[in-house]
């Protein structure tokens, strides 16, 4: 066992009226003994103090302390004391290692010291190895693991412990996408969004043309999309950002370079394109479905519409060059 020994580096300054110099000092800690009564400190004889002193601690309880020094003149006047606070701690020294003997775990709840679930280990003083445990009867959730080991003279560590989460996976087969949907920036629920059709596979790889709602407001939205695999099974959704402007609606973005017609339309649809530049053509159904996709460079291209429902579609021209997107409601009637 062992104390700790305070050391003190003291400065003291003190200059009083018909003081010459200071001739004595004098510590005590915790209780005032009275002036003069304390513990003398050896000092030399001047008007400031500025010496290291050693001051002894054995013997005081553990915890904290208050040390006072005071001074006193060539006047016999003695100064107020000065004062500052220290702890004492008892350190035991460790004693030498002992190699392990057993090593236990649990989960969740503890079933009591030497109770656990034993691991097979050699005798070290560290381990270093990998486990397996067992988790088979966990619930679905978060758990917390628990180790402890034991050492030869049967004293039993505190425990290490980490967290963990079990998800069981019922079917490890992938199988067929089936339906999708899209909503807006609030979920309706599952199976309540917007349907998108969609060609059955295990991915889904295509182009969409979702319609903004006439009446979404000028600002950022957010377009969320999910789909079902053939077990009834939705999937987390992916988002995208997207800003609505009111004064790009596609009622103003056919240009002079080209002109649809007849629209509303009942069988062929007629792109007259005024100019000499090559265009791509897209059409698309009012759930996002892509139709058609198709170059033209001539004059006059025809879409032929007598095998679609009646409806809204959206055809999008796009100038090769530039990439300027021209978007047109059609009607079919």
């Amino acid at each position: 066992m062992r104390r700790v020994l305070l050391f003190l580096i003291l400065s003291i300054g003190l200059i009083y009226n018909g003081w010459r110099q200071i001739t004595a000092a004098e510590y005590f800690i915790d209780s005032d003994p009275g002036i003069g009564n304390a513990t003398n400190l050896t000092v030399t004889n001047g008007n400031t103090i500025n010496s290291n002193f050693s001051i002894p601690t054995s013997g005081l309880s553990n915890g904290l302390h208050v040390l006072h020094i005071r001074v006193k003149g060539t006047n016999d006047v003695w100064s107020l004391y000065y004062r500052d606070y220290f702890y004492i701690l008892t350190i035991e020294a460790p004693p030498i290692g002992s190699n392990l003997s057993a090593a236990e775990y649990f989960i969740d709840i503890d079933p009591g010291i030497g109770n656990g679930t034993a691991l097979s280990i050699s005798s070290v003083q560290m381990l270093d190895d990998t486990f397996s445990i067992h988790t088979t009867e966990l619930d679905n959730g978060l758990h917390v693991l628990y180790m402890r080991v034991k050492d030869l003279d049967d004293t039993w560590s505190l425990y290490y412990r980490d967290y963990f989460y079990i998800q069981t996976i019922n079917n490890l087969v992938s199988t067929p996408i089936t339906d999708a949907e899209y909503f807006f920036d609030t979920d309706p629920g599952v199976g309540n969004g917007f349907s998108v059709p969609i060609n059955e596979g295990f991915t889904v790889d295509e182009t969409l043309a979702i319609p903004v709602p006439l009446d979404m407001t000028d600002g950022d939205h957010y377009l969320y999309i999910r789909v079902k695999n053939m077990d009834d099974n939705w999937s987390l959704y992916i988002f995208a950002l997207f800003n609505v402007d009111g004064s790009l609606s596609v009622e103003s973005n056919e240009d002079s370079s080209f002109k649809v017609f007849p629209n509303p339309t009942n069988t062929l649809l007629n792109i007259q394109i005024h100019t000499d530049l090559d265009y791509s053509i897209q059409l698309f159904d009012i759930n996002g479905k892509k139709l058609i996709r198709t170059k033209t460079n001539g004059s006059l291209h025809r879409l032929d519409f007598s095998n679609y429902p009646k409806g809204v579609y959206l055809l999008h021209i796009t100038e090769q060059n530039t990439n300027k997107l021209n978007v047109v409601k059609i009607i079919k009637s």
